[in-house]
């Protein structure tokens, strides 16, 4: 400790191995940015949340429009009305105008549930289902082509999904469409294992919300983090493919730690702000490895007046955890 701060001082900061900078300056950073109900991505004041986001070293984004079913077993996908293909297109021009790398990953909303419990029954009900879901991605493709967007998330979350199928036979329709990357967003690590076609695709990728234990005290979390990061690390040595960690992120919110994926009751919790603070801090420094090609932290809003210290949402907009971010990722 002495000797690292005799460094410090000597103003030789880089020989210091603890200090929180991003040492795989390589690696695609940055945010998956929604847009919020009370600033549409085509008004002009969005720009600035763009340009925040660059501020804390940002260097890509990722783009987040919505897919929709009424249930777990509903065979219709339908696109949201949540973002249009216009707010949408004015997205991926701010994040053009900023210099950032653009990742497009639709995702679909299943009321009172979410899209790892899609499932179905019978073969012919998961045909009708993937024939319609395909038919929005392969839109959303077509609309990543036409506008430059640097790569294109197949599905994300879809656990149930990702074995029952035909992954790459939509591969195959939506290389037809458009030749950037593409990627499969899979669910935590046992997701990773369990879905089989890397190799068709250009990049392993996944969200990650692990437990991080009951108490939310900063050793315990870094304990379950860095079990987390050692799996996946196991999990992907045999992929040659880039990875990418789509989501990480943490609720600002008392009792968040322990199912930090939970966001259904977050208007009712108890804001903690030095948690929120904290997981991302651990975050982003054990996944500051070699192999490790990117990092996106969920989530970031259009409207650059979200967050607050009153608020217990998943941003970092105006709270603590922003610090952090900027700490690591402002080279």
């Amino acid at each position: 400790m002495l000797w690292c701060l005799t460094l410090l001082t000597a103003g030789l900061l880089a020989g210091c191995a603890v200090q929180g900078q991003l040492h795989n300056k390589t690696m695609i950073r940055g945010f998956n940015a929604l847009q919020h109900k009370n600033m549409a991505w085509d008004k002009p004041a969005s720009r600035h949340s763009f340009k925040r986001m660059v501020q804390l070293g940002a260097n890509a984004v990722v783009l987040v429009p919505f897919l929709e079913q009424d249930s777990p077993t509903s065979v219709r996908v339908r696109r949201s009305d949540a973002v249009t293909m216009d707010q949408l297109q004015a997205a991926v021009n701010y994040a053009h105008e900023y210099g950032l790398k653009i990742i497009l990953k639709p995702q679909v909303l299943v009321a009172d549930s979410w899209a790892g419990e899609i499932d179905h029954d019978q073969p012919q009900q998961w045909h009708v289902w993937f024939n319609s879901y395909s038919q929005h991605m392969l839109e959303y493709a077509r609309f990543a082509s036409v506008h430059g967007v640097d790569a294109f998330v197949i599905g994300t979350e879809l656990s149930r999904a990702a074995n029952q199928v035909d992954w790459p036979g939509l591969i195959k329709r939506v290389r037809t469409v458009y030749s950037g990357q593409l990627t499969f967003a899979a669910h935590n690590v046992a997701g990773v294992k369990a879905f089989r076609y890397w190799h068709q695709l250009d990049a392993v990728s996944l969200t990650l919300y692990p437990s991080l234990g009951l108490s939310g005290e900063r050793e315990e979390m870094r304990r379950y983090v860095e079990a987390t990061v050692q799996n996946l690390k196991l999990a992907v040595e045999h992929i040659d493919r880039p990875l990418w960690v789509l989501e990480i992120g943490m609720p600002s919110a008392q009792g968040a730690s322990l199912k930090p994926w939970q966001w259904q009751h977050l208007k009712q919790a108890k804001v903690d702000l030095g948690l929120q603070k904290n997981a991302l801090d651990i975050w982003l420094d054990a996944l500051d490895k070699p192999w490790v090609s990117g990092v996106f932290i969920w989530a970031w809003y259009s409207d650059d007046h979200s967050g607050g210290s009153k608020d217990t949402d998943y941003t970092p907009q105006h709270k603590p955890a922003e610090s952090i971010v900027r700490r690591y990722w402002r080279l």
